[in-house]
């Protein structure tokens, strides 16, 4: 850091402008406004929209999220084997605990309307942990509170103290430098964060001095020209402060700038393996950094089928029955008859000539309107991907051949996978670096639930230093298919009949999974099993004597260590990890 804090701070804010504004030439903010409209439905007055963009955006997340994701975590070594479980348990619990998944499906509509979806990674704090604050043997701190009076200044529910956690963010409030396009080689990024000024001067990271002096603004005058009605007739009395957090990876620091002040300068702790970030981009761009938001493909053809619906709305308006009639010709009454809904009334007309005296009306509705909307409905499919067979699309005229058929469920897949493929890399690599910070500031002794040598349920005692290591990490694939309940149920029904009366299976909880499909269908039928004390030794042996899949071998392992004196059976009494690991070892 240069002697001259003011030379510091206005190199800093120097880049930051000039990679915004460079940015805003291939990325403006107000077109990312522009697409984020279209996806909630905000169309011009009098318009008939067809929402193609929502359609595809809701039809794109649940095709390339994982419903259920849950990592394999292999050892790269042989004396790792036991490390390797007690990780990939402390990983898919880190998973569902932080609400992982959730974060996955706002970064994919955000990657599908903005082109780069950054999710940002990060340990105790929302904004920035600090080691040198740490007040506990699990490295919590107390940032989250407020200096000043009992309150919080951090109010996301998934941010736990001592606890690693990942966040979707927009892509015009991440900064990259210019001239840089890969990831893995940037020099430093900026995140721009607005918070409430008093939440700022509480926060204890910061400098005081420089807290001290910031001003603030509003709302108003922080959001873009076209989000400024938002805030217009509401009562804009929170003064915000707009912060902008660098991570410099040439000197691992962390940089935070307010109002053109210093606020925070210190060690990154969280640049364990590379940057606290990941980027989701389904369309790469050729040579800059944030992707191509399919939006941006298909825009025209999205405005151009608006139009065309919206001329057919009227056409068909126009088109509605009329009736021209000659003045004096009927009276009112028996223009009542015309008009009614009656079934063979008799009108009466006075004059010389009947077709003088009345008229009927029924303008023609264009046809080609609905082969227009045809059009350019296959245009916006072509956009996102091929066209006819290969964009997933069967070609009309003719019943599709069989070979058609595959070839557009081929595509469809292949495409689909692939983005499914780039979610999968973005997750893998967020438990990655999870397991990085873990080790690193998990000092305190915290307790995981494996499966035992037997295949009981065992608890085990570890630290973050006792699991460092390097393991390979992996994403089933088929965590994203639709599971219905009677797949579920049929899923069952095969494993109640393949290991009904397995020695090496708790027959008791193989029953109650069974009948906890039918749940749904009669609640608290599980319960018409005995619980497992309450088992005659008859019982336990007739399981025994049963047949099972396995041939040889010996149940009374799992059978008779179910009782709950032996450590490790429950959280209370966890096994040592070192014991633990000697006896899956053995």
């Amino acid at each position: 850091m240069p002697e001259s804090n003011t030379e510091f701070i206005n190199d800093w804010v120097g880049k930051i402008k000039a990679s915004q504004r460079f940015r805003k030439k291939y990325l403006p903010t107000e077109t990312l406004q522009d697409y984020r409209k279209y996806y909630r439905g905000d169309w011009a007055a009098g318009l008939v929209p067809v929402n193609r963009i929502f359609s595809f955006g809701r039809s794109l997340i649940p095709a390339v999220y994982f419903r259920l994701p849950r990592v394999a975590v292999t050892a790269t070594k042989p004396d790792m084997v036991f490390h390797a479980r007690v990780v990939e348990a402390v990983d898919n619990w880190l998973i569902r605990e932080t609400l992982l998944k959730g974060t996955l499906k706002t970064s994919i509509l955000n990657t599908f309307l903005g082109g780069t979806g950054p999710i940002k990674i990060g340990y105790d704090s929302e904004f920035g942990y600090s080691p040198a604050q740490a007040v506990d043997e699990d490295t919590s701190t107390v940032t989250q509170a407020s200096t000043k009076e009992e309150r919080l200044i951090e109010y996301r529910t998934g941010i736990k103290p001592g606890m690693p956690w990942a966040l979707p963010e927009l892509a015009e409030n991440v900064i990259i430098p210019i001239g840089y396009k890969d990831p893995s080689s940037l020099p430093w990024v900026a995140h721009r964060i607005l918070r409430p000024l008093d939440d700022i001067k509480q926060d204890q990271k910061y400098a005081k001095a420089a807290t001290k002096e910031l001003s603030g603004t509003r709302m108003m005058q922080l959001v873009g020209e076209d989000v400024k009605s938002v805030f217009k007739d509401s009562e804009d009395k929170i003064v915000y402060g707009e912060l902008f957090e660098v991570r410099n990876v040439a000197t691992k620091e962390i940089y935070v700038f307010c109002e053109n002040r210093l606020l925070l300068a210190s060690k990154d702790s969280l640049q364990i393996e590379g940057l606290p970030w990941e980027f989701m981009i389904f369309n790469e761009d050729p040579e800059y950094f944030h992707g191509i938001p399919d939006i941006k493909m298909i825009e025209p053809q999205a405005l151009e089928l608006n139009d065309v619906r919206t001329q057919a709305s009227r056409h068909r308006k126009i088109a509605l029955l009329k009736f021209l009639y000659l003045k004096g010709a009927i009276k009112e009454e028996e223009l009542e008859k015309l008009l009614s809904g009656e079934v063979g009334p008799a009108v009466g007309i006075d004059g010389e000539s009947l077709p003088a005296a009345v008229m009927m009306l029924q303008p023609h509705i264009p046809p080609d309107l609905a082969q227009e909307s045809m059009m350019v409905k296959q245009d916006m499919r072509e956009s996102l991907g091929f066209s006819e067979n290969q964009g997933a699309a069967f070609r009309g005229g003719t019943p599709p051949s069989a070979t058609e058929t595959m070839e557009v469920a081929q595509t469809a897949d292949l495409r689909t996978d692939e983005r499914k493929d780039i979610v999968r890399d973005i997750l893998v690599n967020i438990v990655r670096k999870w397991n990085q910070i873990i080790f690193s500031f998990w000092t305190g002794e915290r307790v995981a639930q494996i499966a035992g040598p037997g295949g009981e349920q065992e608890w085990v005692q570890y630290t973050g230093d006792q699991l460092k290591g390097e393991y390979t990490l992996n994403i089933d694939p088929d965590t994203g298919f639709p599971v219905s309940r009677q797949l579920r149920g049929q899923a069952a029904e095969s494993i109640l009949e393949k290991y009904g009366g397995d020695q090496l299976v708790d027959q008791l909880a193989l029953r109650r999974y069974h009948l906890s499909q039918f749940e749904w269908i009669f609640p608290g039928i599980s319960n018409i099993l005995k619980d497992d004390a309450s088992r005659s030794q008859a019982d336990i042996m007739s399981v025994s004597r049963q047949p099972h899949p396995m041939g040889k071998g010996a149940s009374s392992r799992a059978l008779g260590n179910r009782g709950g004196g032996r450590q490790g059976m429950s959280p209370e009494k966890p096994a040592n990890f070192e014991d633990a690991k000697a006896r899956h070892t053995r």
